[in-house]
């Protein structure tokens, strides 16, 4: 018998498999474990050439997944030649047009500018900023302004001829445009947004695209990741982020949904365990810090929702889709095979989406549907859109960061402080029986497990608010939601998510069991480096 390559002891060795929860000892072989159990035991495994690794009492899980990101576009968005304007540095709106205006005194002649990272909710007296504004910062340069959600743009004048936009502009059917005074478009949401978007990157070359997702994928593997997903890649992206994945050794894992104009532009499981493409990915509406989910009960009507977000009174947002052709689009995919993630925040909105997948369930039949079926961020879900969807055995994949970063604001300006309590229900997803994932949704929020988990067993903003105490789960539970049950998520269960003999040798070590640590100490535990395929992605011998 071959001996293993490598062993792992030492320390507490959380499994994630209820049939052998904390083991002594792993043992890996040709990337994949080998045997788990006492150290006595997997010790008759090893021989002379095995490498042994001692934990050193540090802890090890299985490497932690990512069920919805966005890797390669969080290196498009971010980075140079990207100017960051997010609060944590400029806290004001003022500061914002103050940095933009410095900026673009730096410019060259035909230089294209684009700003990221305004936010009605936490710039200090944010206003929309109007065409005027805009041209006023920059006569005589394209400048886009993006929004910390991701979700919307603003371009001055000579932005339109730099994208070639005129009156005749027609959005993506997901999209959404607004005119200004002089009747051509000046804000874009979703689709139509990242279209433009689409359009800078171009400019900014491949290398510039290789170079940033680099950067961000080292972002996940420091943040413990081992998996994670590409949710919603642009039509033709998939061949070239494959080719970078595979340009190297893989410190990431990735698991690709397009984003399809219409017939989807690779094949169904396109790639490898590497990378590979399993389904596709819809909006049915928006961001809730833009204003444009879809929702039964209105957004407060407030200095912030009016003047800042640019909101009609009373407003409960819109879908992106018809209920029809939602249904017409989700069924060509679903019988084609591929999995089907909707982004829907608003109660409304998930009330359409749970209709549209009931319906595809029912003319595909439940055998031949490629599930789960998913549902993203959910927000404003209701106990009883919980309780359907566990019927129609459909996954929410919970975006808990929102309440890190601005839970206050949802509570105090745009929802409440009933619907703020509620805001992400994964616990009670979670004690109903649902199988769910939490994420950090990059480029919006920085990958952070340990984020997710504060956030679903305290219920802790970043200033210290609890919002919603009972929706707190057991550090168990929430465990098994960046694990084992987000590889479920990505169709990858049989491959990855637990420390389970004949699965991948993807690990990652912590300076504390987060079992044993105390709640109020969840940020504070040292990620001390990955393991994928039994190789090391960051030095394991400082543990």
């Amino acid at each position: 018998m071959k001996s293993a390559d490598r062993m792992f002891f030492g320390g507490p060795i959380r499994t994630m498999d209820p049939s052998n929860p904390i083991v002594e000892a792993v043992a890996v072989r040709g990337g994949r474990i080998l045997v788990v159990g006492s150290k006595k035991d997997v010790e008759l495994f090893c021989g002379v050439g095995t490498e042994r690794t001692d934990l050193k009492g540090n802890a090890m899980l299985p490497g932690f997944v990512e069920a919805h990101s966005h890797p390669m576009s969080s290196g498009m968005l971010w980075g140079e030649p990207v100017v960051d304007i997010r609060a944590v540095h400029e806290p004001s709106f003022s500061a914002v047009v103050a940095k933009m205006r410095r900026r673009v005194a730096k410019a060259k002649p035909g230089e294209i500018i684009w700003f990221l990272g305004l936010d009605p909710q936490l710039h200090e007296g944010m206003e929309e900023p109007s065409r005027e504004l805009l041209d006023d910062i920059a006569p005589n340069n394209a400048i886009l302004v993006g929004t910390s959600n991701i979700h919307g743009i603003y371009i001055n004048t000579k932005a339109l001829a730099a994208f070639d936009i005129d009156a005749d502009y027609a959005p993506p059917p997901d999209g959404n445009f607004f005119k200004a005074a002089d009747g051509l478009p000046w804000k874009f949401e979703e689709t139509a947004a990242w279209r433009v978007m689409d359009q800078f990157f171009a400019i900014c070359g491949e290398e510039r695209k290789k170079r940033s997702f680099e950067e961000w994928v080292q972002k996940f593997v420091r943040a413990g990741y081992t998996t994670t997903s590409e949710i919603g890649i642009s039509p033709g992206n998939a061949r070239m982020l494959q080719a970078a994945v595979k340009s190297r050794p893989n410190p990431l894992r990735i698991i690709g949904y397009e984003s399809p104009k219409d017939d989807a532009s690779v094949p169904l499981n396109f790639g490898d365990d590497d990378f590979r493409m399993i389904g596709v990915k819809l909006w049915a509406d928006g961001s809730v810090l833009l204003g444009n989910v879809w929702t039964t009960k209105p957004y407060l009507n407030n200095k912030m929702t009016v003047k800042g977000m640019g909101l009609p009174e009373n407003s409960t947002g819109h879908a992106n889709y018809s209920e029809d052709k939602l249904h017409e689009l989700v069924l060509k995919y679903a019988s084609e095979g591929w999995q089907v993630a909707i982004h829907a925040h608003g109660d409304r909105a998930i009330d359409m989406v749970l209709n549209v997948y009931e319906k595809v369930i029912d003319k595909v039949g439940p055998k031949n549907v490629s599930g789960p079926l998913r549902i993203e961020h959910c927000g404003m879900m209701r106990e009883d859109q919980i309780d359907r969807a566990i019927q129609l055995n459909v996954v929410c994949s919970y975006f808990l960061p929102y309440l890190h970063h601005w839970g206050e604001a949802i509570r105090d300006y745009l929802l409440g402080e009933e619907r703020a309590a509620r805001f992400v229900p994964s616990g009670s997803a979670s004690r109903k029986g649902m199988r769910v994932s939490y994420h950090c949704d990059s480029p919006m929020t920085w990958p952070d497990a340990l984020v997710c988990l504060n956030v679903a067993v305290n219920r802790s903003t970043m200033k210290g608010a609890i919002l919603g105490p009972e929706q707190r789960v057991p550090m168990e539970s929430a465990l098994k939601a960046i694990t084992i049950d987000a590889a479920y998520h990505l169709r990858m269960e049989d491959k990855i998510g637990s420390i389970t003999v004949g699965k991948y040798a993807d690990f990652v070590v912590l300076g504390q069991d987060p079992v044993a640590c105390e709640p109020g100490r969840i940020l504070q535990i040292p990620i001390l480096g990955t393991v994928v395929g039994g190789l090391d992605t960051e030095d394991l011998e400082s543990v």
